[in-house]
This record gives structure tokens, sequence and C-alpha cells, in this order.
């Protein structure tokens, strides 16, 4: 009997502990469509999130709705949780607590969600590396300077944030690096993002070469392990894709062949998107001590110019860039294969200034518009239908920044803010939409909320069923054929040759939240949202 309890207590001394009496490093992400779900995470105690649309300050119980663990991971000496909330209304505000099984109970946060209309603007923040440094190669106050640029966050109150890699150093080199430690002080750090009125702001994470997969998976609940994949912006506005640049994009096959379709799927009149952003970590052609990509030139780059991607966000360098807009070519004159084309040519901005070891700037590329390595920043990006704007808010004079305190969506930088004045433009530019089609009113896979007139309604919806009617107001004269996307754009059922006024569509084997359904005729395509509740 005592071998049993000596055996038994041993192999609970081996069970890693990592419980904590409380939740903290609260963070929000995104898996699906922004405009209708959010990620709740933190690190700590179980516990249930309670939220609603009317503030009930830290009275939980007013809250009407109410959320629990979705998935825990143990990662990190921490114990992560992710509640996933589902069915919210586009460009809605909801206030939440979260209250562990102690009874403990958080502030009280907030979130907006993101309109689904394409004609309501949107702004982001892009930057990435906020890793300390290496000494002694690299001396920094490093985490005075990315802790300055999180409550710069706070203050400008974006809709999202898109964050390029590198968040720490994770080397693994005895008394100078400890992954797990620098990740719990990443997250502490992040709090300071969180606005004096308790709003909240999602974090979209790239992997840098300073992470791995398996860091964003387990403390960011990432829609894929591999880390990359795709998402829409207020409704067909833009679609925002986040690669993993730390595998060869050629020989990375599976990769290629998903960004490759996931582009083709968006750039045909059916699922029309005004605006392609990528965000990844390592630079194509970097602008300091690293050498050019030929994989990613070779394999990517192409891809960009086919399907008209208009704005590229990267990091790594730890010098700020901003580019002309350029596109590939076969032209003897041409730069590592670019060429500038103002009119459909993508523009390259980053660098990785968030607070890690600041580099000496240098540039070959003929393109640039200006390059600076001397003080820390992330992009400030406003996008509308017809333009994207790009401004440079610089780490310092935060005091003197006016905190927006509003619920508006695509709002403009607030008074105060130091912005990068560099030459050309380079801090401040903006980039003309020249690919609008000429009729808009019916274009894409998500129709603005404007929009009316459709042919067919679905019910019901949401649904929790296994089917779901597609109700046509009139008797059909041709047949019509009937698509059905997930969020992430993949097609997961055809039907063809539908002809009934009433057709009860099968949605078994599909998943849950938010879905597409495209009513495809000889010559219309309309689109519906549907959202499966499982």
């Amino acid at each position: 009997m005592k071998s049993i309890f000596i055996i038994i207590t041993t192999l609970l001394l081996l069970v890693p502990d990592y419980s904590q009496a409380q939740t903290e490093k609260y963070r929000l992400t995104y898996r699906d469509d922004p405009s209708t779900t959010i990620v709740v995470a933190w690190s700590g105690a179980l516990a249930q999130v309670y939220y609603g649309t009317t503030d009930e300050g830290t009275n939980w119980a007013n809250y009407p709705l109410s959320k629990g663990v979705d998935r825990t991971t143990a990662h990190r000496d921490m114990n992560n949780r992710f509640a996933r909330l589902t069915n919210l209304q586009p460009g809605t505000v909801y206030y939440f607590v979260v209250k562990d099984f102690n009874g403990n109970v958080s502030d009280r946060f907030s979130f907006r969600t993101i309109s689904d209309d394409p004609d309501d603007p949107i702004s982001f923040i892009a930057g990435g590396d906020s890793r300390q440094g290496t000494p002694p190669v690299e001396n920094c106050n490093c985490r005075q300077a990315r802790q300055d640029g999180n409550t710069l966050v706070s203050k400008l109150r974006p809709d999202f944030i898109a964050f390029n890699g590198d968040h720490v150093r994770n080397l693994n080199i005895p008394f100078i690096s400890d992954g797990d430690e620098e990740w719990q002080e990443w997250l502490d750090d992040w709090q300071l993002t969180i606005a004096s009125d308790g709003r909240m702001f999602p974090v979209i994470s790239t992997v840098g070469n300073h992470e791995n997969t398996e860091d964003l998976d387990k403390l960011f609940d990432v829609p894929e392990p591999e880390v990359y994949y795709a998402m829409n912006f207020g409704g067909n506005l833009f679609r925002l894709y986040s690669l993993n640049s730390e595998t060869d994009a050629c020989a990375d096959v599976i990769q290629k062949g998903w960004f490759t379709n996931d582009l083709d799927q968006y750039s045909t009149s059916s699922n029309y998107t005004y605006w392609k952003i990528v965000q990844y970590h390592q630079p194509m052609v970097p602008q300091a001590q690293y050498n050019p990509r030929s994989d990613m030139i070779q394999c990517w780059a192409p891809l960009f110019d086919q399907h008209k991607v208009r704005l590229v966000l990267e990091s790594h360098t730890h010098v700020l860039h901003t580019s002309y807009p350029v596109v590939t070519s076969s032209d003897t004159a041409a730069y590592e294969g670019f060429i500038r084309n103002d009119s459909l040519g993508y523009v390259f901005t980053g660098g990785g200034t968030w607070g890690a070891p600041r580099r000496s700037p240098y540039s070959a590329f003929p393109f640039t518009r200006e390059v600076s390595g001397q003080f820390d920043a992330f992009f400030y990006i406003r996008v509308s239908k017809d333009t994207m704007r790009v401004q440079t808010p610089l780490f310092s004079n935060i005091g003197q920044v006016t905190e927006a305190l509003d619920d508006d969506q695509g709002s403009p930088l607030p008074a105060g803010v130091s912005l990068w004045n560099a030459p050309n433009n380079a801090g401040d530019f903006i980039i003309t939409n020249n690919n609008l089609p000429a009729d808009t009113t019916q274009v894409g896979t998500i129709i603005s909320a404007k929009s009316t007139g459709k042919r067919a309604v679905l019910a019901p919806n949401p649904t929790s069923s296994s089917t779901v009617n597609v109700l046509f107001k009139e008797a059909l004269n041709e047949d019509v054929r009937i698509e059905v996307y997930n969020g992430r754009g993949q097609l997961c059922k055809t039907i063809e040759n539908v002809r009934d006024q009433q057709y009860q569509l099968d949605l078994s084997n599909l998943c849950s939240g938010v879905n597409f359904v495209n009513i495809i005729s000889k010559d219309d395509v309309e689109s519906h949202k549907l959202i499966i509740a499982k």
C-alpha cells in the first residue's frame, strides 16, 4: 500500500502544474468571420465568459449570454483558455467579464465586431518584431519600447492588429533566453493595449523565425496549426492573408496550393473582394543585412501580380521601410525580378520595429520610398473601397496623444500622434484602388448590407438543423447551381441542376459557424450568409 502511494505521488510530481489562482493575460483573436465571431482568451483558472450588448459592469449575472471554455492548452508554463463566441451581430459593441469557478470576476472589458458592410471603412495596425535583444550582440531597452507601442495601441483604438511575427526572442540559450518567461512577459505587456474604458482589440498573428507554429496555435488559437490562413473583413471589403515565411515558398507545396486556390476563389466575379492584403514575416527583398528570398519572389510574387494584391506587410529586418508599387517582370532592367508599376503594383511595408533591437538602414532595392532604422513605429492603415491610407505613428510623445474613446469603426488617427515624416511620402501615402468593377452593387461572396432585391431566402437562419430551406420568391424557369463555402473560402458542397422553388439543402458534414451559400444562374450570382449553430 505504501509503495502504491509513493508511485502515485511520484506520478503527480511529474505532471506539469500550470494552474493559476485567477484569470489573467487577456487577449482577443479571430478564427472565423470577424463580423460574427471572436475568441476571448486568457491564462490561468478555468472560467466562464459572460457577455452582452449592454454594459453591466462587473455584475456578471446581469449579462444575458455566457460561454464556457472551448479549448485549453498547457503551453509556456501557463494554462491557456479559449472561449469561442459565435452568432454575434456585425458592427456591434459587446461588453464582457471573465468569471472563474472560485467566484473571481475580471475587470469589465469590451470589443466591437467588424461591420459586414464594405461601405464602412476599417482601420488596423500592422507591425512586428517586439522581441528583446540578445546580449552582448544586441543591447537595447526593447521591453520598454514594446510597452510604449502597446500603450499607443490603447490610445489609437484600431479595429484590430495584424502582428507580423517575432513576438519574443525565444532562442532557448541558457542565461540569455527563457522562452516560457518571455512569452509570459509578452502577454503581460499586451494588457497595455487595453484602452482605459476596457476596450480590447483582436490580434492576428503571423509566425516569425523567433517562435514556432505551436506557440501561435496554443497561445492565440489561430485557425490552422500550420499558421497560414485568410479571412474577409467588412464583408467583401478586403481579404487578409497570413502566410508562413519560415518554410520554402516553393517547396511547401501544401501552403502554396492553398494560397493559389484561395486567391483564385476570391478573384472571381462571384467572390470579389475590393482589396487583397498579405502579411508574413521574412521580407522578399530585405532592407538590412539579409539576402533576397528568391523562393518567395519566384512562387509568391507572381500570385500577387495575377490576383491584384495591393499591400504586403513584412517584418524581420528591424529597419522600417515602405516601397513604391511594384510587379514582377522578366525585363532585363528589373531588379530582383521587380519593376515599378504605380497603377497595378503592390506596396511593401514593414521592417519590424515594435521594440526589437534597431539596425542600420540599408537598401539596394531601387523602388524603396525611404528606409530608416532609428526609431520604433508601426503602421496605421485605413481601408475604404477606393483607397488605403498608410501612416506611420512613432512610439514617442505618447503622453501627448489624445485617447480615442468612441465606438466608431475606421477612425482616423487622433490628435497628438507623432508621425514619420520621411521624404517621398514614405510615412504617409495613399494607395488607390484601380481595379473597381463597373457595377459593385451585386459583387462579392458577401453582398453589401445595403443591397436589396434578392430572389431567395434561407430559412431558418441561423439554423441548428441538418438542413436549411432555400426558398425562391418565384418559380425557376432555369436550372441553378448551389455552392456552399466555409468561412475560409473553401468550397464544401456543390449541387447542380436545382429547379425546385422550395429546395431543402443538406448541411451534413459542414462545419459550424459562418458559411456562404451562392446561388448561381446563367446571368447572375446571388450570395447568402448562413450561420450553422451546432
